[in-house]
């Protein structure tokens, strides 16, 4: 009996811990994720905005969207760095002008590596023609 006791009273304090516990420890709550906004929504947001006459027009323009004044500032800042950038031509535009390039100076060396071959085709003919004749003529003697 004795050691029933024990465990009923050890069961207790343990569900009194677990419920003190319980109040202490907070769950952590799920935190909603970022909203992000297509280019079009931004440029459509900000034209409307534009096109607002009064500041309540603007302020009931932000309230039914759900948006704050400093994000459209973010958001034309972010589209003025666009438009900065926008005269750079593209990684891929660049890396085929640099192949073009390789190009055409590779064919400049396969043409003169071809022209240097048959040069040398030539004065083996005329070399192997020259070495022969002798050749042929001390054979006769």
């Amino acid at each position: 009996m004795n050691t029933e006791s024990t465990l009923n009273e050890q069961e207790v304090i343990a569900s009194s811990n677990a419920s003190n516990q319980d109040a202490q420890v907070k769950p952590r709550q799920q935190r909603a994720s970022r909203r992000s906004f297509p280019k079009s929504y931004k440029l459509q947001i900000i034209n409307a905005f534009d096109a607002c006459q009064t500041p309540s027009e603007r302020g009931a323009l932000l309230r039914k969207e759900g948006l704050y004044h400093a994000r459209l500032g973010e958001w034309r800042k972010q589209l003025a760095n666009e438009k900065a950038h926008s005269h750079k031509t593209p990684k891929s535009i660049l890396v085929n002008q640099q192949l073009a390039r390789e190009n055409t100076t590779l064919k400049k060396k396969l043409a003169q590596a071809e022209a240097i071959i048959e040069l040398q085709k030539k004065v083996s003919e005329l070399l192997s023609q020259h070495i022969l004749e002798p050749e042929a003529n001390e054979e006769k003697s």
